[in-house]
């Protein structure tokens, strides 16, 4: 079966399509290519490309050898796929994937199915692979100056990085579906999960895909599973001292 019969068959959400729509609505984009479309996620993490590549070609039966992967000199790994019958199923399905301002200064007219991945029961799996390629966990002990000498705490945060109003909306609604809060931070284009029980939950219901790493941007934890970090912050509930030893936390660092 090919992907032009495929694509008239789905009509419901699973799985597979719920992790689809997390690459990209970050990291990937449908775009036009003449009579056709281009489907492309990038990222520098190879277990998000292998996964989107597996999504891709076990939704639509598409030929292994037609999803093409090259390794930019930047590091950043590019999967594409250039089909018609699999971008026009899913841009009148599911709307523009694009979710940056154009020149002008508009703003695409994204959004998330939210109702369709609530009903469908897939939220966890679109959430994972989303906070995978536009999250992470931000974790450091912070300190100031105090009459007593120095007064240290941890930050503790799990956080997607999300630019576009309506698609932050979109978020909270889908964790509030899991019963996780979440603090919408405008400025920062981010949604910020900060409170024990949330991330505690976060973990539990959605987490990070397996194998995926912090990047180098990370000040603290790069090379780190995000998996490993987001452990590393729940463990440290009650016991904080033992993280402020961690030789990565320094005085000359803090």
């Amino acid at each position: 079966m090919g992907s032009s019969e495929t694509t008239r068959q789905m009509t419901h959400m699973n799985q597979k399509l719920a992790m689809l729509l997390g690459f990209l609505y970050t990291d990937g984009c449908v775009s036009p290519k003449g009579k056709s479309w281009r489907i492309y996620f990038a990222v520098k993490s190879q277990e998000l490309v292998d996964l989107f590549r597996d999504c891709i070609i076990s939704i639509f039966a598409v030929d292994p050898e037609q999803v093409r992967v090259r390794v930019r000199t930047s590091g950043i790994t590019a999967a594409v796929v250039d089909s018609k019958p699999i971008g026009t199923y899913l841009t009148t399905r599911f709307g523009t994937f694009r979710t940056l301002k154009f020149e002008n200064g508009d703003l695409p007219k994204a959004k998330l199915p939210v109702s369709e991945l609530i009903k469908s029961g897939y939220v966890k799996d679109f959430l994972r692979v989303a906070f995978s390629c536009d999250g992470g966990v931000s974790f450091y002990p912070a300190s100031r100056k105090s009459k007593n000498g120095k007064t240290k705490w941890l930050i503790r945060t799990v956080f997607i990085s999300c630019a576009h109003p309506q698609l932050r909306s979109d978020y909270l609604a889908l964790l509030k579906s899991l019963d996780i809060h979440v603090r919408d931070v405008a400025g920062d284009g981010k949604l910020k999960i900060e409170r024990e029980r949330d991330i505690r939950l976060f973990a539990e219901k959605i987490g990070f895909v397996y194998g995926v790493k912090a990047m180098l941007d990370s000040k603290y934890w790069a090379g780190h599973e995000k998996n490993e970090v987001l452990q590393i912050l729940i463990d440290s509930y009650g016991q904080p001292a033992t993280i402020y030893q961690l030789p990565m936390f320094s005085e000359s660092m803090i």
